[in-house]
């Protein structure tokens, strides 16, 4: 389901934050950005292994279906998906790096199919990363013309709005939802959250809502970049989940084979 190091320098030596986006990147972290999304890639495996040792080794969770474990579930996908919004917005080529990952998900497309067809996964988390990467580095020159937490305050508003979209076709108005008739026959409007009868994908994320999601993080980078925010958000470590969320990325791609091969030998 996407904060991106010569001499790196110790944690209590960091540098300075200069103001622009030219200086966070690889060499020059903020703290808190990989802390969270380290913290939700934990999440993400957590979830994986139950759903693995529910579904090929035959334990029973009841947990994993309860509203406690939704409620989670969707929180950690909010961080993931805001936070590499945010650090999109640090990229100095968000375009090749939409491109790789959508070319990720496609690979893993393919190789569910090939291996693990009853697992298929179609525009999983991957592919969603990659488009919305792709589309933020198309319209990036417009939206940093505008005020950014106006951004931000537009894409949060239609994350909620459309939050369930994809699963039952609703619209959340805070008092009131409306429930859309969406056409089941159209076979290739799963990428907005439009499913037809027979779609099908164990991993799925479209780009309704989660596209918002990561286009209302791309407008709190500037914040981030100025260093408006305290020194605490720059400094944070936490130094194994900083690791992961550093490297969130490989983390995804291999722990799910490795949880299978865990659960094919239980």
């Amino acid at each position: 389901m996407s904060t991106e190091v010569k001499n790196r320098p110790a944690a209590a030596e960091a540098p300075e934050i200069p103001s622009g986006n030219a200086g966070i990147g690889r060499y020059n972290r903020v703290g808190i950005l990989d802390t969270l999304r380290g913290l939700a890639i934990i999440f993400v495996m957590v979830y994986h292994l139950l759903y693995d040792l529910i579904y090929f080794a035959g334990k029973d969770i009841p947990f994993f279906f309860s509203d406690g474990m939704d409620i989670i579930h969707n929180f950690f996908l909010t961080v993931l998906f805001s936070v590499s919004g945010i650090c999109a917005g640090f990229s100095k080529n968000v375009l090749k790096r939409g491109a790789e990952l959508f070319l990720m998900g496609g690979i893993l497309t393919i190789a569910t199919a090939a291996f693990f067809p009853d697992e298929l996964i179609v525009f999983g988390v991957l592919s969603c990363f990659g488009v919305s990467m792709l589309i933020y580095g198309v319209i990036s020159p417009v939206m940093k013309k505008l005020p950014q937490m106006a951004v931000f305050a537009v894409f949060a508003a239609l994350s909620v709005i459309f939050f369930n979209f994809h699963r039952d076709g609703s619209l959340f108005f805070i008092i009131d939802s409306i429930r859309l008739d969406l056409p089941k026959d159209i076979e290739y409007l799963y990428p907005i959250g439009i499913r037809s009868a027979g779609f099908y994908s164990a991993d799925y994320f479209p780009l309704i809502p989660y596209g918002f999601i990561f286009l209302a993080g791309t407008g709190l980078s500037d914040i981030f970049a100025k260093k408006e925010l305290p020194e605490f958000f720059y400094r944070a470590k936490l130094p194994a989940v900083n690791f992961l969320g550093k490297y969130s990325l490989w983390f995804y791609i291999i722990h799910q084979p490795v949880f299978l091969a865990i659960t094919y030998f239980m």
